[in-house]
C-alpha cells in the first residue's frame, strides 16, 4: 500500500514537472521567435508561462540552455513532419521533391515561431551560442537537404557533374524561394493560398531550369556553325 502511494506521488510529481517544463518551452517559442535570442526576455517568458524565475532556472541552467532546448524542439518538430514517405504514390521523383518542400512550407506557415527560430539558427552570429548554432546549422541543412539528396541519388546525373556542388546550388535556390514567400506572408503582403501557388510554380520552374539547363543545345550548335 505504501509503495503504491509513493509511486502515485512520484507519477504526479513527474507529470507536474513535465507540464511546467512544457509551459516554459511554449512561452519561449513565442519570445525567441518574436525577439530573437539576444532580444528575448526571461522575465516575459516567466510571465507568459505563469512561473517564477527560480523555477525557470530549476529546469534550465541559463538563457542559453533554454534557447538550445527550444532549437532542439524546433528541429525535432520539423523532422517529425518531414519523416514520412513523401515519395510514396507520386507520379515522378520531381513531384515527390516538390511535395516535400510544400509540406515544409505548410509547416512553417502554421508554425511561424518555428520558422523565425530556425532562421535565427541559420543566420545567427551571436558569439555566446556560436558553437551550438554551428552544430544545429549543419543538422538543419542536412534535414532540409534530405529530399534533394535522395532526389539526386535516384536521378541520372550528367557525367562530370559534382553532386555535392549541385546539391548546394539547389538547396540555396529552394531556400531562397521559400524564405521570400514565407517572409511575404508573415508581413501580410500576400495570402497563404496565393503564396503556396506561387511557390509551387516557381519551385517547379526553377528546378526545371537547374535540371535541364538554360542554354538551348541546338542554339549553341547553330551559333558555332556560323
Amino acid at each position: 500500500m505504501e509503495e503504491s502511494m509513493v509511486y502515485t506521488k512520484q507519477a504526479k510529481e513527474s507529470a507536474k514537472n513535465s507540464d511546467s517544463r512544457d509551459r516554459i518551452i511554449e512561452a519561449s517559442f513565442q519570445e525567441f521567435g518574436r525577439h530573437g535570442y539576444e532580444g528575448a526576455s526571461t522575465n516575459q517568458i516567466c510571465q507568459a508561462a505563469g512561473i517564477s524565475k527560480g523555477l525557470l532556472y530549476h529546469y534550465f541552467k541559463s538563457k542559453e540552455n533554454l534557447f538550445f532546448s527550444v532549437c532542439d524542439r524546433c528541429i525535432q518538430d520539423l523532422e517529425n513532419v518531414l519523416a514520412k514517405d513523401w515519395f510514396e504514390g507520386k507520379k515522378s521523383d520531381l513531384d515527390a521533391l516538390l511535395f516535400f518542400y510544400q509540406k515544409q512550407a505548410e509547416f512553417f506557415l502554421s508554425h511561424p515561431d518555428h520558422y523565425h527560430i530556425l532562421t535565427q539558427i541559420l543566420n545567427s552570429s551571436c558569439e555566446s551560442v556560436e558553437s551550438y548554432v554551428s552544430e544545429k546549422q549543419k543538422k538543419y541543412r542536412e534535414q532540409v537537404g534530405l529530399a534533394l539528396r535522395l532526389f539526386l541519388s535516384r536521378s541520372q546525373i550528367r557525367a562530370g557533374v559534382d553532386k555535392e556542388l549541385a546539391l548546394e546550388i539547389m538547396l540555396e535556390m529552394v531556400s531562397n524561394l521559400q524564405n521570400r514567400y514565407l517572409d511575404s506572408i508573415h508581413r501580410q503582403q500576400i495570402s497563404p493560398i496565393m503564396a503556396q501557388q506561387i511557390l509551387e510554380k516557381n519551385l517547379r520552374a526553377s528546378l526545371n531550369i537547374v535540371l535541364n539547363g538554360i542554354l538551348d543545345p541546338q542554339g549553341k550548335e547553330r551559333h558555332d556553325n556560323r
